[in-house]
């Protein structure tokens, strides 16, 4: 059986759907898990890591470990519950789109296929295939954008407040 091609424009259509679930993927995710408050808890568990290790270096008592374990796991449940929002939330959504809507939308291009050269290689994708890859993709960029954003925000971050503790 061959399959027959997508045409360009519905090829053009399925992107358009991946890169508007995957913008409003990031955005939803950056609502939801405020990036500023995960660094804060991220900080103070780093903290207390620390603390924690130097006790058990140091042979300290049961005890004492123990206390400080306490004391650093509501910090850690507080920052995967943060992180778990936006799942909660991303993942039935992508579900939804994926074998309800998209389907829906193309389903009609069922049978056909969009064909992309990389190399000496060909690579045939269905339109959900074509719809995943895109996702899968543009997310996994679009996350390293942030991250790298996140992490250059937060350096500089802490030159300001290193500069305004410098100068009082």
């Amino acid at each position: 059986m061959v399959a027959e091609l997508l045409s360009t424009l519905s090829v053009i259509e399925i992107l358009a759907s991946g890169v508007i679930y995957t913008v409003a993927a990031a955005v939803v995710q950056r609502k939801l898990s405020n990036p500023k408050k995960t660094r804060e808890i991220q900080d103070k568990i780093k903290v207390f890591s620390d603390e924690l290790n130097k006790l058990i270096k140091a042979n300290a008592p049961k005890e004492e470990i123990s206390q400080k374990q306490k004391e650093m796991m509501p910090l850690v449940k507080q920052s995967m519950t943060t992180s778990m929002k936006a799942t909660v939330v991303l993942i039935p959504s992508f579900l939804i789109i994926y074998y309800l809507i998209i389907p829906y939308a193309f389903g009609g291009l069922a049978s056909q296929t969009a064909s992309f050269s990389i190399g000496s290689s060909v690579i045939s994708l269905h339109y959900k295939g074509l719809f995943f890859v895109t996702v899968f993709v543009l997310g996994l960029a679009l996350s390293i954008s942030i991250l790298a954003y996140d992490r250059a925000r937060a350096k500089k971050d802490a030159k300001v407040v290193e500069a305004k503790g410098n100068t009082a």
